[in-house]
């Protein structure tokens, strides 16, 4: 049995997410049929993360495993026949204790936002438009607040695995990109269901003034998911890449 590692970009806007679902296009499911037909079995393909629908990857990283040698022509095989959306920037072969999600390290994932009055139709699937105004110097205090090692209960939607909610955010950054737009970065040793949108969705309400500082210290805290503002769209999230020892 061989094990190869992956790496995939990919659009999220027209999938229902990583995983399969039923009745829904997903990106697992898209692996799957094309390397089963490329490689002749059936195929398992582990991801380090499950994004969800509309969440976009620059740098997804997963797994799998086959009875066969992959050619050296599979990355081409297989872009040749995945979604234009879906493509694979690498494939190696692996030891047998990798794994995608669990030999992981640190991931980091971008969230982009624009305050101008209008977002052009081109970037209305990758970027979020808020229309209002915000104090984004007082968002860049709320970032000091996440950084290091917390419960982040707050920020997490419930999922059906249960995991620790202890996180450590080694970075939170604020990046402008000029004519209204910027993007908040996050790396961590690893993230919480939805916990980058819910995360977003409250620095959003800092910087609205519709959460002081002192509240979000006492969000924190609290460690109850009800008491936290809504989190932000899907479509201005992107994975950017997953480090491994």
């Amino acid at each position: 049995m061989s094990k190869y590692k992956i790496t995939l970009s990919y659009d999220g806007y027209p999938f229902g997410g990583w995983q399969i679902q039923p009745n829904t296009s997903s990106i697992q499911g898209h692996l799957q049929q094309v390397f089963e037909l490329l490689i002749g079995e059936p195929i398992t393909v582990i991801g380090s993360g499950r994004t969800d629908a509309g969440v976009h990857a620059k740098k997804q990283v997963a797994h799998f495993e086959t009875e066969k040698e992959l050619p050296s022509t599979f990355l081409d095989d297989a872009n040749s026949k995945l979604p234009s959306e879906i493509r694979l920037l690498s494939v190696e072969k692996v030891e047998a204790n990798f794994h995608a999600r669990f030999s992981a390290v640190q991931k980091t994932y971008h969230y982009h936002i624009s305050t101008a009055p209008v977002l052009s139709p081109f970037e209305c699937r990758y970027r979020t438009h808020l229309y209002y105004e915000m104090d984004l110097e007082n968002l860049q205090q709320a970032l000091k607040y996440f950084i290091g090692t917390h419960d982040f209960s707050s920020f997490a939607n419930e999922r059906g695995t249960p995991c620790s909610p202890i996180k450590t955010l080694h970075a939170l950054n604020y990046v402008p990109e000029g004519d209204g737009k910027f993007r908040l970065e996050f790396t961590g040793n690893g993230f919480l269901y939805k916990m980058v949108r819910n995360l977003v969705g409250t620095l959003v309400y800092v910087a609205r003034g519709k959460l002081s500082l002192k509240e979000l210290s006492n969000l924190i805290e609290a460690k109850n998911r009800r008491l936290a503002p809504p989190p932000a769209p899907a479509q201005g999230l992107f994975l950017v890449s997953v480090s491994y020892r």
